[in-house]
């Protein structure tokens, strides 16, 4: 790294190797020394007025906060966005999407540029790290345009169950379903299936079944208990019991996606048995009309898993 101030070191370091011109006039570099670091490969340009050291590994992190830097006025958003808040379904971005109000001009190169005419203070995030970043709502409403319906439907219960209420999802939605908006056929399709009553999957319904099945009398099972498949995928049952390689999950069917992913639940089943691990489904729906009765056929099914892996008893001495 070029020889920096302290105070522009630490800076650089939070914001992923990037610094502004401005930063470095600052610091007392002026413009003949930061065109030679340029021209040494020292500081590489990403925009006008903004380098990355090269020290700095390019990332996509960078990318995002170099865009920002070079354009205080756009928000990272979409599928960008949810990768940055760790939501699920929306894959790994290569190219930062950036959301600019229509009377700007943004950025040309290097990102993929939405324009919105709506822009509230609360749809912003300002990281740390000099990332301006959509709120998860927000995030969530552009990612509908670059998900299919499926994964879209799971990306709603994922930002339901981890970010935002059920009303602030439909607010969200109220106040961005303009005519021709694109995603908003689809954000439509997913929120018809859906009502405000039911719970997103991980959540409340989970745990109390967690409680129910301890307080019936078996040990406290783990919550999102880490299993790699032969496949290579990882999942996280709702609950299990490593000592007896013993789990429980319970699927969501009164909403479309539970119908949808039965095909995928399968495959995972066969996984878990091919790795010895026993899972058993039960369904919000039965819960609902048949808890009790679900929590003692679960506690049944857990004592017979327990009986088969038990060691057999060793013969009895015979009395001749």
């Amino acid at each position: 790294m070029p020889h920096f101030s302290p105070d522009l070191r630490a800076a650089v370091a939070t914001r992923h190797g990037i610094v502004t011109r401005q930063n470095l006039l600052d610091d007392g570099i002026s413009l003949h020394e930061l065109r030679h670091l340029v021209r040494i490969g020292a500081m590489v340009r990403c925009y006008d007025g903004v380098y990355r050291v090269s020290t700095s590994p390019e990332t996509f992190e960078s990318r995002c906060a170099a865009a920002c830097l070079a354009d205080a006025s756009i928000v990272i958003t979409g599928t960008a966005a949810g990768w940055m808040w760790g939501f699920r379904h929306v894959g790994t971005p290569t190219t930062p999407i950036v959301l600019a109000e229509h009377d700007r001009h943004p950025l040309a190169s290097g990102v993929i540029v939405r324009r919105t005419n709506v822009m509230r203070r609360d749809h912003r995030v300002e990281r740390a790290d000099g990332i301006a970043i959509a709120s998860p709502p927000r995030a969530w409403f552009d990612c509908a345009r670059d998900l299919n319906d499926d994964r879209f439907e799971a990306l709603t219960e994922w930002v339901i169950d981890r970010h935002a209420s059920t009303a602030t999802i439909w607010q969200t939605f109220r106040l961005l379903e303009a005519r021709g908006r694109p995603g908003v056929a689809r954000v439509r399709r997913v929120l018809s299936q859906r009502s405000a009553w039911q719970k997103p999957a991980g959540s409340k319904l989970e745990l109390t079944v967690l409680n129910a099945l301890r307080a019936a009398g078996l040990p406290e099972l783990v919550r999102q208990h880490r299993l790699r498949l032969p496949n290579g995928v990882v999942i996280h049952p709702d609950g299990a019991d490593p000592a007896v390689r013993w789990a429980v999950e319970v699927d969501h069917v009164t909403w479309h996606g539970g119908r949808l992913d039965a095909q995928r639940d399968k495959s995972r089943d066969r996984g878990l048995r091919r790795i010895g691990w026993q899972v058993e489904r039960v369904t919000d729906q039965e819960l609902r009309t048949s808890f009790s009765a679900v929590i003692a056929e679960l506690v049944d099914l857990h004592r017979l898993r327990t009986l088969d892996l038990a060691p057999a008893s060793p013969p009895r001495p015979s009395n001749a």
